[in-house]
């Protein structure tokens, strides 16, 4: 693990100017994706993430480790010790996704453990183990030794190699496992197993459509909101359909019906967001109950997928934190009230009148009047319009956009938009929290143009986080 350390004692030559996100958790160095385990411990939040410290100083496929921050109010955080490294037989190239569960003070973490063997494989039917392996820690930062629970010989014999990202929880004193998985014939789905004691696991039930939607489905997260249950996943592979599926891979929710553990079925997928870069959603409970999800900003596979910021040393970064919300056989995302003690200088301004200012760093809600077009212009050549003729909004973007162009929503009747501006991201909550699009964005333009609208708006500069290193 010494390439490791080398890797990250280069966090002081990292360029901490450019680009680098104020109200973000990003990598010290290196690129960050898929966020994992997070929960809350006492007063703490533990945000574990899957953390390559060498993507960015070499081409060569390097293991990815689980990375950590805490916090206790989402303003002020600590950057942890790495939480986990490849350095078993069953993990040695790479610590990949998973969750955890906190259980009479013991934190139970559950991940996947990539093996890849060197030689002629296609890596989907041959070439590759997936293990599932756990730990245990009592302070979220000190883990006792691996344990390994199922290799690819305890799934179905009708998956592929491709089994991966538990997600564990319990219910009615049972504990079940939900793996990600893609078929022989292509088709994406997910595995139920049951335990007694989270060591020893029993196949349950697969659940999935009736038609193939997408090949693989990542990231499995099944949770219940107002009383309803939904598989949370990310299928890959799915046709785009008009303004829906226009990423690489998707990232969104499917309504359970029935019992997830026998004869359960799937309703129609919704996405969580519209824009470009939003992907690996993990979900958790804290303390008060609040479910609060966490993604990847960031797009797996796409063309822009590296962002331009690797030559300085440093890739990707997680979107804010959000409250979910169930209303009508719907998830809101709303984001959490944390956020609002980064807001330091409030104004408020009627946009019947052109609206000019600049800002990289703020927070801007829009309060529509009555249902109109509205055309706004950030930084070089992003614009977000909509248009009430079509119900239609639409994010596009050219140069600052670094290879993302263009993505549009249907919203019958837009009333809110919530917009979060950081030096190189963006993220825009519609009609309080419907439906989102987030992006990453680069360009040092601080402009902020909106023609004159029936509307209000409330504007806040916000402080960066407070993360020590």
């Amino acid at each position: 693990m010494s390439n490791i350390h080398e890797a990250e004692q280069a966090f002081n030559q990292v360029n901490q100017e450019t680009y680098r996100l104020h109200y973000h958790l990003m990598p010290p160095v290196g690129s960050l994706a898929d966020p994992n385990g997070m929960c809350q411990i006492g007063d703490t939040y533990h945000i574990y993430y899957i953390y390559n410290p060498l993507a960015c100083i070499t081409d060569e496929r390097t293991a990815c480790v689980w990375g950590h921050y805490s916090t206790q109010d989402f303003v002020h955080f600590k950057r942890e010790k790495i939480a986990i490294y490849p350095d078993s037989q069953y993990d040695k190239d790479g610590v990949y996704s998973g969750s955890s569960l906190l259980e009479s003070g013991v934190l139970h973490v559950f991940y996947t453990g990539n093996v890849r063997y060197t030689g002629d494989y296609d890596y989907v039917t041959s070439g590759r183990e997936q293990n599932v392996l756990s730990v245990s820690s009592l302070d979220g930062i000190h883990f006792n030794h691996k344990q390994l629970l199922m290799t690819n010989k305890d799934f179905p014999h009708t998956m592929t190699k491709h089994v991966r990202d538990p997600q564990i929880f319990k219910e009615d004193n049972q504990y079940y496992m939900v793996l990600g998985a893609r078929h022989l014939e292509n088709k994406g789905l997910v595995l139920i197993y049951e335990s007694q004691d989270m060591t020893h696991w029993t196949y349950l039930n697969e659940l999935t459509t009736s038609n193939t939607f997408g090949y693989m489905w990542e990231c499995p997260d099944i949770i219940i909101l107002g009383k309803h249950r939904f598989l949370i996943a990310c299928p890959q592979g799915v046709e785009g359909v008009e303004y829906k599926y226009q990423n690489s891979h998707q990232c969104g929710y499917f309504e359970v019906h029935g019992d997830f553990r026998k004869n359960g079925t799937l309703g129609e997928f919704q996405q969580f967001d519209y824009g470009f870069d939003f992907y690996s959603a993990r979900t958790f409970i804290n303390q008060n109950g609040e479910r609060i999800l966490f993604a990847w900003l960031g797009m797996s596979e796409a063309s822009y997928t590296k962002n331009q910021t690797a030559q300085d040393g440093w890739e990707q970064a997680l979107a804010l934190p959000r409250l979910l919300k169930y209303k009508d056989h719907h998830i809101y995302q709303i984001p959490i009230p944390q956020l609002k003690s980064l807001r330091h200088h409030h104004e408020q301004f009627n946009l019947q009148q052109k609206f000019h200012k600049n800002s990289l760093c703020f927070e801007m809600i829009i309060h529509f009047l009555t249902s109109t077009d509205f055309h706004m212009h950030l930084r070089e050549d992003c614009y977000i319009s909509y248009n009430c003729q079509e119900s239609l909004l639409t994010l596009t973007m050219y140069q600052c956009g670094d290879g993302r162009e263009k993505r549009s929503v249907i919203i019958q009747d837009l009333y809110k938009l919530q917009i979060f501006s950081d030096i190189s991201s963006l993220e825009i909550f519609i009609n309080d929290g419907y439906y989102t699009m987030s992006t990453r964005i680069f360009g040092n333009c601080d402009d902020i143009i909106i023609n004159k609208v029936n509307a209000q708006a409330d504007f806040y500069e916000l402080l960066p986080y407070q993360i020590e290193w």
